[in-house]
């Protein structure tokens, strides 16, 4: 989405200055062309978890701020992204745990297209960027991890999240946590609605954890993690949050992110009968069909 201005009046934004600062640095991804005033949606469109393909302009139905708007290009193409795995590395993943971890990372970054771009972003009591973004099919630096401390979950999200600049690359963000934290200044519902504003589209895979936590901490809440607002902002970013067992494989459920995130739909509009500025909601259907539709909640106007 192009043209999602930061929200920096925000005392959540002022307080993440100094973790967004070193990841916005090692992103090196090209600034978005500005084509008039044209809007591009990522959509992708499924069928009983199948991705549909076939559709042209015609076929869908854009609400901005509930006017209708004519939708003047479709494409739907394999397409090259930037994708930024976030992955908790604080004291609670240690030990046989770790090696795991670790080669199921390495598997994840191995599977992606040369022209693909990854980074590692990690989390602990601090938020750390790896090394910038590698091509993809390499190895991620690995061995630099350093495992321990607390949690900031949130913290890492949302600052990665905010660091995105606009690109002419599709970005994609994918979190790995058990969604527990007890470091974070923010909460979920603060992530969620800073995730509206990003500019890429964020998927989680949280580890279902029977046993219930009851973490204290520097935290603003304590207790089990707020899944109902990490969907939201998952979802206000056209993106899924999934959840697995602790002992399923990692590489499985992010080819199945991949494959659907390589074959979105770019839909063009130019916006009509909406002021420019403030918040546009956006909702996005295929005319006659009942299929799942996943785009993006929303933007930022200029």
């Amino acid at each position: 989405m192009r043209r999602i201005r930061s929200i920096a009046g925000t005392t959540a934004v002022a307080g993440l200055a100094a973790l967004v600062a070193p990841i916005a640095l090692a992103q090196q991804a090209p600034r978005f062309r500005a084509v008039g005033e044209v809007v591009i949606v990522p959509v992708s469109v499924t069928d009983r978890n199948r991705p549909v393909s076939g559709l042209g302009a015609d076929d869908f139905e854009i609400l901005d701020n509930g006017v209708r708007q004519t939708v003047i290009e479709t494409t739907l193409e394999p397409l090259s992204m930037d994708v930024t795995l976030v992955v908790d590395t604080s004291g609670s993943v240690d030990g046989p745990a770790l090696g795991r971890f670790k080669a199921d990372l390495q598997e994840i970054a191995l599977a992606l297209q040369p022209n693909d771009r990854v980074r590692l972003v990690t989390f602990g009591t601090n938020v750390a960027d790896t090394g910038g973004l590698q091509p993809g099919g390499a190895p991620l630096p690995l061995d630099t991890i350093a495992v321990g401390g607390a949690t900031s979950f949130y913290n890492a999200i949302a600052a990665v999240l905010m660091a995105v600049p606009p690109s002419e690359r599709p970005q994609l963000v994918v979190g790995f946590s058990d969604g527990l934290d007890n470091m974070s200044f923010l909460d979920a519902r603060t992530v969620a609605e800073l995730a509206g504003h990003a500019n890429a589209a964020l998927y989680l895979s949280l580890t279902r954890d029977e046993a219930p936590q009851l973490l204290r901490g520097l935290a603003p809440w304590a207790g089990q993690p707020d899944r109902r607002s990490l969907r939201d902002a998952a979802e206000r970013t056209g993106g899924e949050l999934f959840e697995h067992r602790p002992d399923d494989a990692l590489p499985a459920l992010f080819r199945r992110i991949i494959d659907g995130f390589r074959t979105k739909y770019l839909l063009r509009y130019t916006p009509a009968g909406v002021a420019p500025g403030g918040w546009h909601e956006i909702i996005v259907r295929v005319k006659g069909r009942s299929y799942t539709v996943r785009a993006r909640k929303g933007y930022q106007g200029g």
